[in-house]
């Protein structure tokens, strides 16, 4: 109750501070929010977009070195037109030891497959390296079944990993199962 004649007053409490260890003084923490200025805001936006293309760039192979086949694949000006043929277990031995190389998963008595040959062939004597064949019934022993799904297809190996290969089901890669210099600058992307 207040007594008449008297104002009410109000009290102040003032927060206790607590300290827990006498030898320190209490810290009270401020933060103050800077403004950024609009050269700021564009430098870090710009950084942003340079870091997702470097991020996606990295993921999707954009900066994927070239290939360079080991010497026992390279025959100089002495190579013939034909096929290295070879079995799912020499195919496999060849990925067991790392092997860089360029293989055409062929597919007998297809026109497709006819052009294809007759283009890696081509390309195999113009540029001096030995291409093995598989053919494509024998592609359930390999690692190779689980990513090439589509057959005829030239792959680039390096270091025993399939780094690139021809889709037929691609449009992208539809030019180079139908024209050497396509076929060329396809495989030329990839291999030194």
């Amino acid at each position: 109750m207040v007594a008449k004649g008297k104002k009410k007053t109000k009290k102040t409490v003032e927060p206790k501070v607590v300290d827990l260890d006498a030898s320190k003084k209490p810290y009270k923490m401020t933060f103050k929010a800077k403004k950024l200025t609009v050269l700021e805001l564009l430098l870090g936006l710009i950084a942003m977009m340079i870091g997702g293309v470097l991020f996606v760039g990295a993921t999707a192979g954009w900066f994927q070195s070239k290939v360079s086949f080991d010497k026992e694949y390279l025959c100089g000006d002495q190579c013939d037109r034909t096929f290295v043929d070879i079995s799912a277990d020499s195919f496999n031995e060849m990925v067991s030891q790392k092997k860089s190389f360029v293989l055409l998963v062929d597919q007998g008595g297809c026109t497709t497959a006819d052009r294809l040959r007759g283009f890696a062939l081509d390309w195999a004597k113009d540029y001096g390296v030995k291409m093995s064949k598989l053919m494509f019934g024998e592609m359930k022993e390999t690692s190779l079944y689980d990513s090439v799904k589509y057959y005829p297809s030239v792959v680039v190996f390096s270091k025993g990993k399939p780094v690139k290969w021809l889709r037929a089901d691609s449009d992208e890669d539809s030019d180079a199962y139908n024209d050497y210099d396509a076929f060329n600058v396809w495989i030329k992307s990839i291999v030194q």
